[in-house]
């Protein structure tokens, strides 16, 4: 999933990659690889604790008031000013993304979602924040009803299941 993440400096493209618990793999490094919350942050992410307002805006932009509601909540996930050291996002000229972790490994393969704006975002910053947890999505047929994203990003980072960071991208 993509959105455009506000931010005091600036708009930044944001990635978000959801993890489900039964496609965990570890393969070699052109293997799409799915590592515990505790292995992205060894990688160089941060964990994300709760989701902040800007966070929110980026998208759900009706639960704006669920994030200023939070005020027992931890401090929000803030982005470090400089990408994490030796993540890459690539895209290619079709609807294909790569994410790789600084050895080599392929963290996301495949397509998604990539409007003109939010490419253009990447071309010109040439930086995107990125999301990656057991969010939940994209649940199975019953499995819930519809949920606002920012509400499954917010349980995943209390449930101590997601992390972030701003990685190069090109």
């Amino acid at each position: 999933m993509t959105a455009d993440l506000p931010g005091p400096d600036g708009t930044l493209p944001l990635l978000i990659l959801d993890q489900r618990p039964e496609m965990a793999v570890r393969g070699g490094p052109a293997k799409r690889v799915e590592p515990s919350v505790s292995a992205l942050l060894s990688m160089g992410l941060a964990l994300v604790t709760t989701v902040s307002e800007q966070l929110a805006r980026a998208v759900d932009s009706e639960a704006v008031a669920l994030a200023r509601a939070r005020t027992t909540s931890p401090e929000p996930w803030a982005l470090s000013a400089a990408p994490v050291a030796g993540w890459r996002l690539e895209l290619s000229a079709t609807r294909s993304a790569r994410l790789t972790a600084p050895d080599g490994s392929t963290m996301f393969g495949g397509e998604c979602g990539q409007p003109p704006p939010w490419r253009e975002l990447i071309a010109r910053t040439g930086r995107c924040a990125v999301l990656i947890g057991a969010i939940g999505l994209f649940p199975r047929p019953g499995e819930r009803p519809f949920t606002l994203i920012t509400t499954l990003l917010d349980q995943a980072a209390h449930a101590g299941e997601l992390a972030g960071g701003l990685v190069e991208s090109r």
